[in-house]
């Protein structure tokens, strides 16, 4: 009996590491991605007015708050720079297919912020007609013209693609962009391997 014994704490000896290796380098991966897409000179933030481009996902079918909007609107409140004089939340997106009369994603994530996390409508600006994250960018770049600090909130890889397609479409406002806070270690932490993994495949 004491073989099996033996072999099986080895068996699950191995699986254990396996799994906390697999982590740690999700967590490694998920880290330096945040940090992907971001100036080498980030602008300084004491008493400016950052924007904080929050990219949509689709409500629920019910047009309420969505798990994912949820999570993107908290990551954007949590990015608000504790020396910034203003932290202004942009909310982008609005569903493909849905029709005119039904709520954006913007307005449900707007609200979600104002009502369950004390945001002040004043600092709530809503962008309604992106379908894309692509969009999201390209309709959000004329209102952020004026803003010396630029953030993406999303996941951390969403936000990275935000992040590069702001390069790609208005490289002088990309040089303002700061790391918002969608990384935390433990966070996310089943999806995490997966997400690592299929940047990598996409190599």
């Amino acid at each position: 009996m004491r073989p099996i014994r033996n072999g099986r704490r080895q068996r699950a000896l191995q699986l254990t590491t396996a799994l906390v290796l697999a982590l740690a380098r999700a967590e490694w991966k998920c880290r330096r991605v945040s940090r992907q897409y971001l100036p080498a000179h980030a602008p300084l933030q004491n008493g400016s007015t950052e924007a904080i481009i929050v990219l949509g996902f689709p409500s629920t079918p019910d047009d309420q708050v969505s798990v994912v909007q949820r999570y993107r609107t908290r990551v954007a409140v949590r990015s608000r720079g504790r020396k910034a004089g203003r932290s202004v939340l942009l909310f982008t997106g609005r569903s493909r297919g849905r029709g005119r009369s039904r709520r954006s994603e913007a307005a449900v994530m707007a609200e979600y912020a104002i009502h369950e996390l004390g945001i002040d409508p004043a600092d709530v600006v809503l962008e309604e007609e992106a379908e894309s994250t692509w969009e999201n960018i390209q309709n959000t770049i004329p209102l952020i013209e004026g803003f010396p600090v630029v953030k993406v909130a999303s996941n951390t890889f969403h936000a990275r693609k935000g992040r590069r397609y702001l390069y790609e479409q208005a490289p002088h406002l990309a040089a303002r962009l700061r790391p918002a806070a969608d990384h935390r270690i433990g966070e996310l932490l089943h999806p995490k391997p997966f997400l690592a993994l299929s940047v990598l495949l996409r190599r």
